[in-house]
């Protein structure tokens, strides 16, 4: 018998779909392209593995996730199906709502420089990558320190933790919370350089193109209605008083 009792409801039912922290992000991985178990764990490191494996269990009984099995035993991947990409939308509008209305500036807690540098590989745009290889080293400082090294070319992006021996391209040093909001839209890369939040070693023209092959443009809509709205308000309470 379902939780809802006598709630017969669509939203209640969703609620049972969604109605926990690790789900929506199991969602919100698999429809920005990740696929494999250590993907997704990388995308939330804060799950357990153990309870990972679980949710991505119950959503194959769920029939919102189905998993292929691999070549010759290798490991296979998880998809969303059809219902899945339904939900999407209302990962999406989550995230859309949280943004305008309750989310702020990132916390010491919130800082994590590797899951900030897996991200941000998966905001790269292929098309306006650099069409020779290209490995950028990217150190965080501040709270959630970290390193790692992303390849970049026209054919996508992959990110290492560790130094594989390639010669560095370009290397960017920044602060990792203000790293945290250039990654989501709150500020420009530009203006992290200007105020010396961020810097940039290796020929001006990477140096220069660097943000162009990220899209950050997820949630700053939502940020500037946010920003527009507090800026009225105290404009309201300086006229006031």
């Amino acid at each position: 018998m379902s939780e809802r009792g006598g709630d017969y409801c669509p939203i209640s039912m969703a609620v049972d779909v969604l109605g926990d922290r690790w789900t929506p992000l199991v969602i919100r991985e698999l429809m920005v392209g990740a696929s494999g178990f250590n993907e997704i764990h990388r995308g939330i490191p804060r799950v357990s593995r153990t309870l990972l494996a679980q949710r991505l269990r119950l959503l194959e009984r769920m029939g919102l996730v189905e998993r292929t099995v691999g070549p010759r035993g290798r490991p296979g991947g998880y998809h969303l199906t059809e219902a899945g990409h339904g939900l999407t939308p209302v990962v999406w509008a989550m995230g859309h709502w949280a943004a305008e209305w309750v989310f702020g500036d990132p916390s010491e807690a919130d800082c994590d420089g590797l899951s900030l540098i897996w991200r941000l590989h998966q905001h790269a745009i292929p098309s306006k990558l650099p069409v020779e290889r290209t490995i950028v080293h990217i150190v965080l400082t501040g709270h959630g320190a970290a390193e790692g090294w992303l390849e970049l070319s026209r054919s996508g992006a992959t990110v290492c933790k560790d130094d594989q021996g390639h010669d560095v391209d370009l290397a960017i040093e920044a602060d990792t919370a203000q790293m945290h909001r250039w990654l989501l839209g709150r500020t420009s890369f530009a203006e992290l350089v200007r105020r010396g939040d961020a810097r940039v070693l290796g020929p001006s023209r990477l140096g220069r193109a660097f943000a162009s092959w990220f899209d950050m443009s997820y949630f700053i809509e939502d940020f500037r209605r946010a920003d527009h709205r507090r800026q009225r308000a105290l404009s309201v309470a300086a006229t006031a008083g």
